[in-house]
C-alpha cells in the first residue's frame, strides 16, 4: 500500500483560512477551497521512506513503525474523511492473498512488463499495459 497505493491524490477543502511559509515561500490556503494531498509522491519520498522504490516489509515492523514521520504514509487517506471500509479492506485483501498463495503458485505472465511501466490515467495507480500473471494449481490431482 506504501509503494502502489489505490489513491494517488486525496482532496480535502479547508475549514479556516491557512498560512503556509517554507524555504522564503508563502502559500494561502482560504477557507472553502479545496486542496489536493499527493499521496504517491509523498510515500516515494526518500526523505521519507529511503530507498522509497524497493519493496521493505520491514519498514512498518514493530521495531521500525514509530520512525514513519505523521501523514507521509496514508493508504486509506488521515483524519476525518479517512476510508471506513479501511479495516474491511485489509482483512479481505490478506484473506485473497491467504488462499491465493496456499493454492496456487503465482508467477509474471508473458504480457507482464518487468519493472512495471505505470499508466497515466492519473487518479489509480496501475501498469500501463494491466495485470498479468499466471496461477498454476499448487495441488498433486
Amino acid at each position: 500500500l506504501r509503494k502502489w497505493p489505490g489513491a494517488v491524490n486525496l482532496d480535502r477543502k479547508c475549514t479556516k483560512d491557512f498560512v503556509f511559509e517554507a524555504d522564503g515561500k508563502r502559500i494561502e490556503i482560504k477557507k472553502g477551497q479545496t486542496i489536493m494531498i499527493p499521496v504517491v509522491g509523498l510515500q516515494h519520498d526518500p526523505q521519507y521512506f529511503p530507498n522509497p522504490e524497493k519493496f521493505d516489509p520491514e519498514r512498518f515492523s514493530s521495531a521500525n513503525k514509530d520512525n514513519i514521520k505523521p501523514f507521509t504514509y496514508m493508504p486509506f487517506g488521515e483524519g476525518p474523511r479517512n476510508c471506513i471500509g479501511s479495516r474491511f479492506a485489509l482483512l479481505e485483501a490478506k484473506a485473497i492473498l491467504y488462499y491465493l498463495v496456499r493454492d496456487f503458485h503465482i508467477v509474471p505472465g508473458k504480457k507482464s512488463t518487468i519493472p512495471m511501466v505505470l499508466g497515466n490515467n492519473g487518479f489509480q495507480v496501475a501498469p500501463k499495459n494491466g495485470y498479468w500473471v499466471k496461477l498454476t494449481s499448487r495441488s498433486k490431482k
